[in-house]
């Protein structure tokens, strides 16, 4: 037993991967809407609007970017586009990072462009392109890039990436095309169950046991506290 324990503190990284002392309370989670049609319209209005008001310029720069198709190679084009990619069956996954803790409307507006453009360069050169962005009811993307080996899930659900945290913006493309992007940083988790999310949350989770969503639409606290590369953003 005592051997275990030296081989542990020699290992700079054993702490990492072993469970935290913090136990996941069970958390049900009441959604916003079951609405989709809703939750799409204002989740894309919000951000739209965020932007509008700190860079009208920005703006009006990603709205024509939208609508720009870059005459580039794709690999080169999601390897400069995004912060990184992978491919799971038949769905390419893109995540895109904040730049600071509270929420980026620039990289919202980054992410949407970019899925706009790697989609009709797909349609381009022949394949089929089914477009996920971070509102699409189709698919959980938090999940789905967990399964993939683009992070782990925080007690919330939220993707916990080994370089970008929690913070983040996640798009995918349904598509038959080959194309396998290359992996930026080794698969792995990033969350280690701290629980820090789970104290800072003013719904007070570990007793409550629940989450109502539609109070977490201007709250970014379980986001700003989580250490996982907190620093690379501020």
């Amino acid at each position: 037993m005592e051997s275990t324990r030296a081989g542990r503190r020699d290992d700079p990284h054993a702490l990492l991967r072993e469970p935290s002392v913090s136990v996941r309370p069970d958390i049900r989670f009441i959604p916003m809407s079951t609405d989709f049609a809703k939750i799409r319209f204002f989740g894309t209005l919000m951000p739209a609007l965020l932007l509008l008001f700190r860079s009208p310029w920005s703006f009006v720069k990603y709205q024509i970017a939208r609508r720009i198709t870059p005459r580039r190679e794709v690999a080169e084009f999601i390897a400069s586009g995004c912060d990184d990619a992978i491919r799971i069956r038949d769905t390419l996954v893109f995540l895109h990072r904040w730049e600071s803790d509270s929420f980026d409307p620039f990289a919202f507006a980054r992410a949407k462009v970019f899925l706009a453009r790697i989609t009709r360069m797909t349609v381009r050169a022949g394949y089929r392109a089914e477009p996920l962005d971070p509102l699409s009811p189709a698919l959980n993307l938090p999940k789905l890039a967990a399964s993939a080996g683009l992070g782990n899930l925080s007690p919330f659900g939220l993707l916990v990436h080994p370089r970008c945290g929690p913070r983040l913006i996640i798009t995918a493309l349904r598509t038959d095309a080959p194309w396998e992007p290359a992996r930026r940083v080794a698969a792995g988790h990033a969350c280690t169950d701290c629980g820090k999310c789970i104290e800072v949350c003013p719904q007070r989770p570990r007793e409550s046991r629940t989450i109502d969503l539609g109070q977490c639409q201007r709250c970014v606290q379980c986001l700003s506290v989580c250490p996982v590369d907190k620093q690379d953003t501020e």
